[in-house]
C-alpha cells in the first residue's frame, strides 16, 4: 500500500544517492513505481495487503530485511504469491522468498534487498510490526 508517508520517508530519511539509479545502470531507483499496476490491480493489491497484514503472526529481522511468519489459515499461498507479484512490479528493488511449511503450517514471506530496504519496509508496512 502506498501512502504519503512513503514520499516523506523517501525525501527525508533515505540518502539522496539511494534514490538515483547507479552509474552502472544495473539497479532501479529506490522508489515505488506507482504506475506499475492498473487501477483494478491496485485495488486487489490493497485488499491483499490488508489481508497479509492481518495474517502476520511474527516478524523477524534478518541481515538485509525482514521475515514475516504468516498464518496460512488467513491468507493462501496463492494470494501471498499474487501479493508478491504485485509488489515486485511496484518495488523491483525487493528480493522475495516464500516458504510454505508442511502439514499446513505457517508460511514465511521474506523481504530483503540492498541498503535502505529495512527502513523502507518498516515505514511502508507498519502493521506487520505489532
Amino acid at each position: 500500500m502506498f501512502s504519503l508517508t512513503l514520499f516523506v520517508f523517501a525525501a527525508t530519511v533515505l540518502p539522496l544517492a539511494a534514490l538515483q539509479i547507479p552509474a552502472g545502470g544495473g539497479e532501479s531507483a529506490f522508489m515505488c513505481n506507482l504506475k506499475a499496476l492498473t487501477p483494478p490491480e491496485r485495488a486487489e493489491h490493497q485488499q491483499l495487503t490488508a489481508r497479509l497484514a492481518e495474517a502476520v503472526r511474527a516478524t523477524r529481522e534478518v541481515a538485509d530485511g525482514y521475515a514475516f511468519e504468516v498464518d496460512s489459515t488467513r491468507i493462501s499461498f496463492v494470494d501471498l504469491a499474487r501479493w508478491s507479484e504485485f509488489e515486485r512490479r511496484c518495488c523491483p528493488f525487493f528480493d522475495f522468498t516464500l516458504e510454505a511449511r508442511r502439514e499446513h503450517g505457517p508460511m514465511t514471506l521474506q523481504l530483503t534487498g540492498r541498503d535502505g530496504v529495512k527502513a523502507f519496509i518498516r515505514v511502508e508496512f507498519p502493521r506487520a510490526f505489532r
